[in-house]
């Protein structure tokens, strides 16, 4: 074989070799395939997958509160960010493990001139999946959730002194609640998971709650401890779903029974209306419900229109 036939033969070898590397990520996805026939797209031996998706929304809201502990319920303005990041990582379609961070901050204005930080709840949210059969998965799923600021509540002296006394603080407290159980995923609309073996902390570092407040017990939390540890089991809920082309509805609802107590219940629900581009009107409802913290079922109502991006 002369020069000539050697060139063309390199050529050709260099060709295959650089159609079958085109095949090996595509779409985020890493594939291994055969390389020995480059036109064919290969067998797939290993495959990972990798999403992910932020938002951010800025807004100007009014606020409606129905017996909520913390503050008088008073009408205010309140101008809050909210920053929502979701990861997935796929491997082979059988193993899942996703994240969903929230932070949303809001700064309140009351009309007697006090100011505050509210809402201000960050929220970490990850969930491990397993196939089993179809729709039926193995689950892990833990929660967590803190402020970043401190809380305060306020009140006046006979003197007519401005008082505060702080309720909250970062990590005061810090809940979070881990489960292992089965999930059901119905396409397009959401998950339902069941843990069968769960557990639920709560941290309190701040020790300034119980001497300002002069209680023994902060979230079922004892003065002389710094966290409680309990033992149950959970149900969570979660729909993400678009109807039609501008309506998102999102509902988290989390559930935790002690043993020997009552449960414990978290739901969050938001309808986001999208307007244009960048103009977003939403409906958020929290509900909250905790023995220790109050008898009574809280309920936080937020309205609000503001800028929205898509990152």
């Amino acid at each position: 074989m002369g020069k000539r036939g050697c060139l063309v033969l390199l050529y050709v070898c260099l060709l295959s070799a650089m159609a079958g590397g085109q095949n090996l990520v595509w779409k985020d996805t890493m594939v291994l395939v055969a390389l020995q026939n480059p036109s064919d797209s290969g067998i797939s031996l290993v495959q990972f997958r990798f999403t992910q998706d932020m938002e951010y929304a800025f807004t100007c809201s009014n606020l409606l509160m129905l017996n909520w502990q913390k503050g008088d319920g008073v009408g205010q303005l309140t101008m809050q960010q909210l920053v929502k990041y979701r990861s997935k990582l796929n491997y082979s379609r059988n193993f899942t493990i996703s994240t969903s961070f929230i932070h949303s901050l809001g700064i309140q204005f009351f009309f007697d001139s006090i100011s505050r930080f509210q809402p201000d709840e960050n929220t970490l949210d990850t969930r491990m999946e397993l196939k089993l059969w179809k729709n039926l998965t193995f689950t892990f799923h833990s929660n967590l959730t803190t402020r970043l600021f401190n809380g305060y509540d306020y009140s006046s002296d006979q003197g007519g002194t401005l008082l505060r006394t702080i309720n909250s603080a970062f990590l005061t407290p810090l809940l979070g609640t881990f489960s292992a159980g089965f999930g059901w995923t119905v396409p397009r609309l959401g998950t339902f998971s069941l843990g069968l073996s769960a557990a639920k902390l709560t941290v309190v570092v701040n020790r300034d709650v119980f001497d300002q407040q002069d209680i023994i017990e902060f979230y079922g939390v004892p003065k002389e401890k710094s966290h409680w540890f309990e033992y149950g089991f959970s149900m969570h809920l979660m729909v993400d779903k678009d109807i039609l082309k501008r309506v998102h509805w999102n509902c988290d609802l989390l559930i935790f029974k002690n043993y020997q107590k009552p449960i414990d219940l978290v739901v969050r629900n938001l309808i986001a209306i999208r307007l244009n581009k960048m103009l977003k009107a939403t409906i958020q409802t929290r509900i909250c419900y905790e023995k220790e913290v109050s008898e009574n079922i809280q309920v936080e109502n937020l309205f609000s229109l503001g800028l929205y991006f898509n990152l």
